[in-house]
């Protein structure tokens, strides 16, 4: 499949505003929206080829350290170390040590800043990126210290800024919240690079993902059980454990489809989504960023209704996903799920039944 030309600018194109999951602050509904059972039915599928293609990888450095320099380029550690210098020197014009305007004291550690090298940066995430996969009590194979001082490694692990504070802005008003601004840069950085080194296949995954995240913010989302509970939260389309595009779960947003993505299909497909919540529309969303194609999306029951398929398969993706009673199956297959939460479904062991929708678009099986 010959690959497209990748976006340069990569927004959240579609409408969403999920309430999903429980936050620290509010709790929200989960899944999709409380529809009724549906009583009409089919009785002649019509079936969605997707022709069944592997990703493919277009190339790749000839070490490991170049292809982590794809994504953490010296150019970008250029950006971070102006935009860290200017910060601190922000922060010292000002007699403070940080952006709750603490005043500096004669012992503060931002009077021992000597400025910031692209080797430091390197070094910093290097130990960062050490400290996540030695969890242990043992002592570490490699000691880090002699490679930076723990007074140093703080120092830099403080003050860093990955974004220019200046342009940052905190109006309540803004589309993207201060925590995702300040990521915005080099999550675009990472997308467009993977996009090029990465040419999906045609089964790919829609989920969401959380990323453990130790600051102050009121972007956090808990969800209990989960690896990492409390965090930030984003909405991802994936394959083979490869994260392609994601886009930021932002409380409360409601983003409209931008005109390149409303003119992106060849066919102009402009269906109407009032059918599916804020939750649902991601799915279309991340599938629409993807090169143009046919494609098999796979989803779980927070996102999974007929509506969505049929919404799917004006885009030219196909879909399978596990459904929820609520999201309007028919009426027989909302039975049976009940019944099995006792045992009884009443159906045959290795026996499989199928009830298509009214429109022959969509097929509901148990």
């Amino acid at each position: 499949m010959n690959s497209q030309a990748i976006p340069a600018n990569k927004e959240a194109y579609s409408a969403y505003d999920d309430t999903s999951f429980e936050s620290q602050n509010r709790q929200g509904s989960s899944g999709p929206a409380d529809l009724p059972a549906d009583k009409s039915r089919g009785h002649n599928f019509t079936p969605f080829i997707v022709e069944d293609r592997d990703f493919h990888i277009t190339h790749l450095p000839q070490t490991p350290l170049e292809l982590f320099q794809l994504f953490i380029p010296i150019s970008l550690i250029y950006r971070w170390i102006d935009y860290t210098n200017s910060w601190v020197g922000h922060l010292i014009e000002n007699g403070v040590t940080d952006s709750w305007n603490t005043p500096i004291s004669p012992s503060s550690r931002i009077l021992g800043w000597e400025g910031l090298s692209s080797s430091q940066v390197y070094i910093w995430l290097g130990v960062l990126i050490y400290l996540g996969v030695n969890l242990g009590v043992n002592s570490p194979f490699h000691m880090i210290t002699k490679f930076m001082p723990l007074r140093k490694f703080e120092l830099i692990h403080r003050y860093l800024r990955p974004f220019d504070y200046i342009k940052i802005n905190e109006t309540e008003s803004y589309d993207l919240p201060k925590v995702f601004q300040a990521a915005e840069e080099w999550s675009q950085h990472i997308q467009h690079m993977s996009a090029l080194l990465f040419q999906p296949g045609s089964s790919l995954a829609v989920d969401e993902c959380m990323i453990r995240y130790t600051g102050r913010s009121k972007e956090t989302t808990l969800v209990k059980n989960k690896p990492t509970p409390l965090g930030l939260k984003i909405w991802i389309i994936a394959q083979e454990g490869f994260f392609i595009y994601w886009l930021w779960h932002v409380k409360g947003a409601k983003y409209g489809l931008s005109d390149a993505k409303k003119t992106r299909k060849a066919q102009g497909v402009t269906k109407d989504l009032n059918l599916l919540s804020n939750t649902q529309r991601v799915v279309i969303s991340l599938c629409d960023m993807l090169p143009l194609g046919t494609y098999h999306v796979f989803v779980d029951n927070l996102f999974s209704s007929a509506a969505l398929f049929k919404r799917l398969r004006d885009h030219n993706y196909g879909a399978t996903g596990t459904a929820r009673p609520n999201c309007g199956i028919h009426r027989e297959l909302k039975q049976a799920k009940e019944r099995n939460k006792a045992g009884k479904s009443g159906f045959e062991f290795n026996k499989i039944k199928v009830i298509i929708t009214a429109d022959n678009l969509v097929g509901s099986f148990d």
